[in-house]
């Protein structure tokens, strides 16, 4: 099977997609919310890429799942009420990633330091 990332295949995606909800999940377990966060967003960029491929949707390399649901929401307006569930979780996602970065810089300053 190629990687989700390459198939035009809906089921590749919903499989990854379900992968990284399970991810997600053992990282909320773990008191991990960066982690969950981040594989909160794959798994619905994924899940939402598959209902897209199923409808004859172009792939697009493409991460911001509030800019996918554009796209979704031309196949099935009575998905527009996500838009801000996508908007939040995109949101919180780049604020964690920004923290991280933050942090990896933070912690290079340190090693050159010492």
């Amino acid at each position: 099977m190629k990687e989700a990332k390459d198939s035009l295949y809906p089921p590749d995606w919903i499989k990854k997609a379900q992968m990284d909800w399970n991810r997600m999940e053992r990282m909320l377990e773990d008191e991990d919310p960066e982690g969950a966060s981040f594989f909160l967003q794959q798994s619905l960029e994924k899940y939402i890429k598959a209902f897209l491929l199923g409808k004859g949707w172009k792939l697009k390399k493409i991460h911001e799942i509030d800019s996918l649901l554009d796209d979704v929401v031309k196949y099935n307006q009575n998905l527009e009420p996500f838009r801000a569930l996508c908007e939040r979780v995109s949101g919180y996602l780049q604020r964690t990633l920004s923290r991280v970065s933050r942090r990896r810089i933070d912690l290079r300053g340190c090693k050159k330091r010492y």
